[in-house]
């Protein structure tokens, strides 16, 4: 092998790994580090200029430091991702519910290898992951694979989907058996990811957890393509319930004025009461997540129409408070 090459490889993986905008090495130093291990290592001042020509000449950025009086100091500081950023990306894995332990270990190991080995170190005290929510699994990584070719080549999938019983076990819903869908978009919410869907033979807008599906198969049936915007729809979702949209009108207390901004965004439709209450109008999918959503705020958010989804709220308490009052007789 070329000894040159090597040599010049070596020289781009030293400032690489060992240089950032703390950690400078004069030509000595790397030098010095070049020759480790190698007897009659020969590498001189003009050679090594040359080498970081031919470094920046391909877009490998050296930064030179000449200080009077001082040997001028190398290093490489330019990197494909902030240090802020890998950080975000580090602490996304971490908090991942979907990566076991060793998974999340080996992207980050990966993560760590785009920034200097004194960078990395500043990543290894990240988020703190709550270890009894990661997978022990992998098998989500092929479904994911599986479903997003269906996705790119308008492809019916089909997979078995099912739910964990008392005994922590798995069950496979409808005695296993195998559903049929046009797979129209992956979205992670809640810390899932979820496949939503257009059923067969209803062609019912439908939504499965990804970690929940099953023999997850991509089919040679094409489907015809259609035209769905995923933010507009998710804009109308609650909790991941698919529903019929409808238009709301919601009327909350002040104090929920933030909550409301935070679901909704700062193009929410709020319209100011009085001192104390304002109404939220906004296009939903009438679900159980929906009302779920609206009574969390308890005595805080009332529905104004439709009168439908008020009769929905209103059979929720009732049945709630039947709960409770049977509760307290006994």
């Amino acid at each position: 092998m070329d000894k040159n090459r090597v040599r010049f490889y070596n020289l781009m993986k030293l400032l690489e790994r060992k240089t950032d905008i703390d950690n400078e090495f004069t030509f000595d130093d790397i030098k010095k580090r070049l020759a480790a291990g190698e007897e009659g290592f020969s590498y001189s001042k003009n050679t090594f200029l040359k080498d970081i020509s031919v470094l920046e000449h391909v877009g490998f950025d050296v930064i030179e430091n000449a200080s009077d009086g001082k040997a001028t100091t190398y290093s490489h500081q330019e990197r494909l991702f902030e240090l802020h950023e890998l950080r975000l990306l580090v602490d996304a894995v971490t908090a991942s519910r979907f990566l076991n332990k060793q998974e999340t270990k080996k992207i980050i190991d990966k993560l760590k290898n785009l920034t200097s080995e004194n960078e990395a170190k500043k990543l290894h005290n990240g988020i703190i992951p709550d270890t009894a929510i990661k997978s022990e699994s992998n098998r989500i990584h092929f479904s994911i694979d599986q479903i997003h070719q269906a996705i790119a080549e308008k492809k019916l999938l089909t997979f078995q989907y099912g739910r964990y019983n008392f005994n922590k076990k798995f069950e496979l819903s409808h005695d296993g058996k195998e559903y049929a869908v046009k797979p129209l978009a992956v979205i992670w919410s809640n810390d899932y990811y979820y496949l939503i869907t257009r059923s067969l033979p209803d062609d019912q807008l439908r939504h499965f957890r990804v970690d929940r599906m099953r023999k997850v198969k991509r089919t040679e049936e094409k489907f015809q393509d259609e035209r769905f915007n995923v933010d507009e729809y998710l804009s109308t979702v609650f909790n991941m319930f698919a529903g019929e949209p409808d238009y709301v009108k919601i009327k909350f207390k002040k104090g929920l004025l933030n909550v409301v901004l935070d679901r909704f965004g700062l193009k929410a439709d709020i319209q100011q009461v009085d001192e104390e209450n304002f109404i939220l109008t906004t296009k939903a999918a009438i679900s159980d997540g929906l009302i779920t959503w609206i009574l969390t705020w308890g005595k805080d958010a009332q529905v104004i129409s439709p009168q439908s989804v008020i009769d929905k709220v209103q059979e929720q308490i009732f049945e709630m408070s039947k709960l409770y009052r049977m509760n307290l007789q006994q």
